[in-house]
Formats: C-alpha cells, structure tokens, sequence
C-alpha cells in the first residue's frame, strides 16, 4: 500500500493561514473575489522520522484559464531556523501568522529548499527528505478558482518493494516511471475506501440525490428544492412510498418541503358530516367534489 496519507480536511484547514479563500462545508476553499490576495499556508504534517521521505502531494483545482498557481513544498528537518540577525523562528508561527505578508513567507520557504510548482495538481515529491513538511499554495489573475481534497501521500508508490534492491532509488527514472501505476492504484483505492460517502445521503451531492429519487420513482430534478430539503425529503421516500396515496403521506411531503405545520381536509368526509349531521360548510370548502382536499398552512402572515 501507499503508506500514510495525510487529507486536509476540516480540523488542518481551520488552523491554517487562509488569505482571500472562503471554505465552504465541504472542506473546499472557493476564491473570494473581493481580495486581492490569494494564499494556503497549511500547518506542517509530521514524518516523525529525520529525513522523512515524501511521495507525492495532489488536490482538485478548478481556475479560469487566465489564472495561475503555484505550490510550495518545503521539507525540513527541524521546526526553527535562524533568521538573518540570528533569532530563531518557528517556521510553523511565523507561516501561519495572517499578520505576515504572504510574500514574505513564501521567500522564507524557498531559503530554507523549498521547491516551486507551477500550475501543477498532482507532484511527485520524492527528491524532498525531512521530518516536517510545509506546503503553501498561492493563486494569481482575476476570475474564480475553487480548491479542494488536498492529499500528501508519504511513500506515494506501491510497486519498488516488489522489485529486488537494485532498482530501489528513489527519484530514479525507474522509480518515477512505476509512480504512474501507483497514481492510478492509490486513487483507484481512495474512491473504493470512500465509496460509503457516495451513498451516505448526509454526504453525497445534490446531483445524486436527484438521481436516488428517481430510483424510487420521483423526479426531483430542476433544482426547485434546496439542498437541505432535497437531503430531508429523499432520506424519508421509502416511507412515503409506502403509504402512498394516504393522507398522511401528504401532509409529511407537505411539512417536508414547507416547513411548518399543515392540515389535511378531506371533502369527502366533510360531505359525508354534512348529510349526517345537517352541517353548513362555508369559506369555499363547500365547492370541492369527494375527490379533493383542502390544505391549511400554519403560519405567521409577514
């Protein structure tokens, strides 16, 4: 297998240094358009060993084509340095402090050996050894850009070990050639591991619940309802298939998609009191035929 891998989720991303990105629930950072800076400075991950190696950092990224971004990696041995009058400095406090000037910081990293990628998502990272790794992330040019599933594989192969030691160089041209075939094996792995999320229906997109309505035979499409109310509603279609054609299955779809509280009238049923019981029915309800029914809203007039 890969080895460890490292996702920047939720926890990682609330204590990074985020700069004209806004994350959204999803752990995602979509640009702010109003900023006119555009940085990541994440939090460092942890090889526990000097000398870690690093196998390969990758994150989905959608940009304008006008746009560009750069990726620094930085692997080091030790959390401080000693600056240029001699003090020394936390790497992590001094690259996830929003008080510093972003440029400052990538300078800083790219003094200590940190490598500079251009516009790439997926990078191999095995010419870099140290305990701790810092990444940072910088997008230029105006339009939208939106960022996520930031991964770090540690050993980012699957394949050397299966070879006899000779072929065991690291950023070999040997050892970056198998690196396709452990790309494709890795992710091939995290979707089947995380394949439970595709059918959570707390997680999946609005898009498959659409299409699990329709499974059960219900078009929801057309983005009429919202995400929250779509989750809500298709959660309980199995239930309300059941009782399909039932008073109470209208009045839970009601009070699924309205919110509130509402009441079921049956004219049939008003008619049937009305011949038994000589009752006058009024406010339009006396209109209706056996086969409708009247629905009362409960709620505030604004």
């Amino acid at each position: 297998m890969a080895g460890v891998q490292y996702s920047i989720k939720k926890n990682r991303l609330k204590r990074s240094c985020i700069t004209g990105f806004d994350m959204l629930e999803d752990n995602s950072l979509v640009l702010d358009k109003d900023s006119l800076f555009h940085s990541l400075f994440i939090p460092s991950l942890d090889g526990v060993d000097k000398e870690s190696t690093w196998g390969r950092l990758s994150f989905d990224i959608l940009i304008d084509e006008d746009m560009i971004y750069y990726a620094y990696v930085l692997a080091y041995d030790e959390e401080s340095f000693y600056d240029n009058e001699n003090r020394l400095v936390n790497i992590q406090e001094y690259l996830l402090n929003p008080d510093i000037d972003g440029t400052k910081k990538v300078l800083m990293m790219q003094q200590l050996g940190a490598t500079r990628f251009i516009s790439q998502k997926d990078v191999l990272l095995y010419n870099l050894k140290g305990r701790y790794l810092y990444i940072a992330i910088e997008v230029f040019g105006e339009g939208s850009a939106y960022i996520s599933n930031i991964k770090v594989d540690a050993i980012g192969d699957n394949f050397m070990n299966t070879f006899p030691e000779i072929y065991h160089d690291r950023d070999s041209f040997f050892h970056r050639y198998l690196s396709i075939y452990s790309s494709i094996y890795n992710d091939m792995q995290d979707k089947i591991d995380n394949m439970h999320e595709i059918l959570d229906l707390d997680t999946c997109s609005t898009e498959l619940l659409e299409l699990y309505s329709s499974w059960m035979g219900i078009d929801l499409h057309g983005g009429f309802l919202s995400e929250d109310v779509l989750r809500k509603l298709v959660k309980e279609l199995y239930n309300l298939n059941k009782m399909k054609g039932t008073k109470a299955s209208i009045k839970r779809l009601l009070e699924i998609v309205l919110d509130c509280n509402v009441i079921i009238i049956e004219h049939s049923y008003l008619l049937n009191s009305k011949k038994n019981d000589d009752i006058i029915i009024q406010g339009g309800l006396e209109k209706g035929s056996v086969y409708d029914v009247t629905v009362l809203v409960e709620g505030k007039i604004t």
